[in-house]
């Protein structure tokens, strides 16, 4: 299983991939990581891929993914200059809300994920059971002890 992503930075977005110990159980709280004193959270879209994949074209791009879910990309912003991979692919840095039908995607998000796995498509090939999440274009929010963030079916609780 990867966890690949499109994450918003500087103005732009940047392809990144995290470890399958990057994921949070939703049920269990982010306990912040004691090397960062700039923690921070991007909301995203997760998806979940549900076939074999390469150089998918954006207009076959929905047979590829079966759900979605809201998601919250964690961030060690005072990381992102010096090294790019620690500030993004630590343990717990993606949580995941509940999977939800992608028919109720609106045609806006449906295009901006059909051109996401157009993109990540050409450098690796997705598999069965692969995430791909992708920030939203805002900047990051910073997150501060005995917090909690609930949106769109997602529960997370900053310890």
């Amino acid at each position: 299983m990867k966890i690949i992503g499109l994450t918003y930075y500087n103005g732009a977005h940047r392809f990144t991939m995290k470890c399958d110990a990057s994921l949070l159980n939703q049920r269990k709280p982010l306990f912040l990581p004691d090397w960062s004193v700039d923690m921070r959270y991007i909301p995203c879209t997760v998806i979940r891929i549900s076939r074999l994949g390469k150089c998918i074209e954006s207009r076959f791009a929905a047979r590829y993914y079966d759900a979605y879910a809201a998601g919250l990309d964690f961030i060690a912003n005072d990381w992102m200059e010096k090294e790019y991979a620690r500030a993004t692919a630590f343990d717990n840095a993606l949580c995941v809300g509940e999977w939800q039908d992608v028919d109720t995607l609106s045609e806006e998000k449906k295009e901006q994920i059909a051109q996401a796995i157009e993109q990540i498509s050409h450098i690796v090939t997705l598999r069965m059971g692969d995430y791909i999440y992708i920030d939203a274009p805002v900047e990051a929010e910073p997150l501060r002890e005995n917090q909690i963030i609930e949106q769109d079916h997602l529960y997370c609780k900053i310890k």
